[in-house]
């Protein structure tokens, strides 16, 4: 696999994939393998082996739409119901319909799910309505097992390259990006004829309440760039008024509320130890009846986990800062 050498100012491609996260990987084996002869480059302002919101891996998917256990229609109505109908459901649907088939190729990868003793996903119910949650147990091979195929399918990748601007040609078409590596400050413009961008979300508008930087519940590495580049190249922003609040557990920064641990027997308790939110998984209620509890006094809230083994609940603590 080739690499973008430092001292390169320009080079040209049939199509540039911006962030080297999960989507961009997936969206740059996908160019590749539909047209083995074009020029693909992977631009990531890290290092494609060890760069986005999952960079170290993840347990599992909380939002597998497999055929037995949900669908997308019924999926799409878990969203809306969740974000109290502030969504875009043509997106969402078209998610839960190419779902499936996401996964079973990722399991080929080598990005092993858990399954059952039949041999089917191991799927497990978090959710208000359906069951969509599926448990990777070597979920820490993710970025590993992306990164094999990017190198079988021979792709240009430029790490520690942080894109600024999009480039438009005088046709009013986007032509490419203009990048500053992380490391040198040198510059380098990426000229292509199609550019995808798949840079994250937008983590850290706000700070946590302990002032960590790198505290919030968002890999703050995504910084929303991508929408500040898009914007400034004319496009249109949608969606915007839709963001989460999550609740976070003290001195630890992550997804960790129950929806996480619900799958192993956890569960969100209040300071007598009885559960009180009706459905673990995010949404505007789960988030109130967090506020109804800590207004009642029956606060600081707890996710419990003392069902566990000793050895286990020592690792965790591990993690804790």
């Amino acid at each position: 696999m080739d690499e973008i050498t430092e001292g390169t100012s320009q080079v040209d491609c049939d199509i540039l994939v911006i962030g080297g996260g999960t989507a961009g990987p997936m969206a740059a084996y996908r160019a590749k393998k539909k047209n083995p002869n074009a020029k693909v480059i992977l631009l990531e302002k890290a290092n494609v082996k060890r760069s986005g919101a999952i960079s170290m891996g993840m347990d599992g998917l909380n939002n597998a739409v497999i055929p037995g256990h949900s669908t997308p229609e019924q999926y799409v109505k878990e969203i809306t119901v969740a974000n109290d109908g502030i969504v875009d459901q043509a997106p969402v649907y078209k998610y839960a319909q190419n779902c499936y088939e996401i996964i079973q190729e990722l399991d080929g990868f080598g990005i092993r799910f858990q399954k059952d003793e039949n041999g089917d996903f191991d799927v497990k119910k978090v959710h208000h309505i359906g069951t969509y949650v599926l448990p990777m147990p070597n979920g820490d091979t993710v970025k590993k097992a992306l990164y094999r195929q990017l190198k079988r399918a021979r792709l240009l990748i430029s790490n520690r390259y942080m894109a600024t601007r999009l480039l438009t040609g005088k046709d009013g078409r986007i032509a490419g990006a203009i990048a500053v590596n992380t490391r040198t400050a040198e510059f380098l413009v990426v000229r292509a004829k199609a550019v995808i961008l798949c840079m994250g979300a937008a983590g850290r508008l706000g700070l946590p309440t302990s002032g960590y930087l790198f505290g919030t519940y968002e890999n703050a590495a995504n910084s929303g760039d991508g929408y500040a580049m898009a914007y400034h190249a004319g496009a249109g922003l949608a969606n915007l008024e839709c963001f989460q609040i999550n609740p976070l557990i003290k001195d630890y920064n992550g997804p960790a509320c129950a929806y996480v641990a619900g799958p192993f027997g956890g569960y969100t308790a209040n300071n007598e130890g009885m559960r009180f939110i009706e459905c673990d998984y995010w949404s505007g209620q789960m988030m109130q009846e967090f506020y109804n509890e800590l207004q009642s006094g029956k606060g600081p809230v707890f996710l419990k986990l003392n069902h566990l083994a000793d050895e286990t609940i020592g690792e965790i603590e591990t993690i804790l800062h």
